[in-house]
């Protein structure tokens, strides 16, 4: 696959998130693969998280500052779909265009479930330790595999094996890809092994293939000098 360029009339972009994956993974990844400069801001800690609350308009990061605050973009789809459109990677055809913004939104569909149960609170859903294990339980046993059957049906049926059909990877692979790679295995101990592996799944493990041959995800992890990404 040739190598996207550098895109050279941009807005300034500063991502506010955690030193971690999490949502804020799939806006790293697509902004480097789409040839968007990002400035990665990556909270020092907590109370650096807390003060910069206040001012957020649902409260949550990510946060994708744009133009040194001319606007504010919070929700991880409505970035990444903004993104997209910045790198002219949005689908001009409706139909196709709809296709990658419902993978999009299934993936938030698929995962609400388990963000539940490991933010109970946040929801109004207080949970023990034992409820969180009987929910872990059900989404490994019934919950995850039916979505994970609806996204591996999605891409047996794509011709170039990115999740809608598209000749390159979109926002959604992105998402589904860091849900594969790294949040399954990541959370293993809450989730069926066939889950973590992917194992039922060789089409959801082909786009994770797929994905990590791509030259700007090898370069995104190719360890730096001094350290870290």
């Amino acid at each position: 696959m040739v190598k996207r360029k550098q895109v050279e009339q941009q807005p300034k972009l500063k991502l506010y998130y955690f030193n971690i994956k999490g949502k804020g993974e799939p806006i790293r990844l697509f902004c480097k693969y789409a040839g968007l400069a990002l400035d990665d801001y990556r909270f020092a800690s907590r109370d650096e998280f807390n003060d910069l609350k206040k001012k957020l308009a649902f409260g949550q990061v990510p946060l994708l500052d744009v133009d040194d605050g001319t606007h504010q973009l919070v929700q991880s789809s409505a970035i990444l779909r903004y993104l997209s459109k910045l790198a002219n990677m949005y689908p001009d055809d409706p139909i196709v265009a709809a296709k990658v913004d419902a993978a999009l939104d299934q993936e938030t569909d698929a995962f609400t479930g388990a963000t539940v149960a490991t933010y109970s609170a946040r929801f109004g859903i207080p949970l023990d330790d034992k409820g969180k294990a009987r929910c872990y339980d059900i989404l490994s046993t019934e919950v995850l595999p039916r979505h994970l059957g609806d996204i591996e049906a999605l891409l047996t049926l794509s011709p170039t094996g990115w999740v809608a059909g598209t000749p390159e990877p979109t926002a959604a692979d992105f998402v589904w890809y860091c849900r594969f790679a790294q949040y399954l295995p990541d959370n293993s101990k809450h989730f069926a092994p066939h889950l973590s592996s992917l194992e039922n799944y060789p089409a959801c493990q082909g786009l994770v293939d797929q994905m990590s041959k791509l030259e700007a995800v090898q370069e995104f992890y190719a360890p730096k000098e001094g350290g870290g990404k």
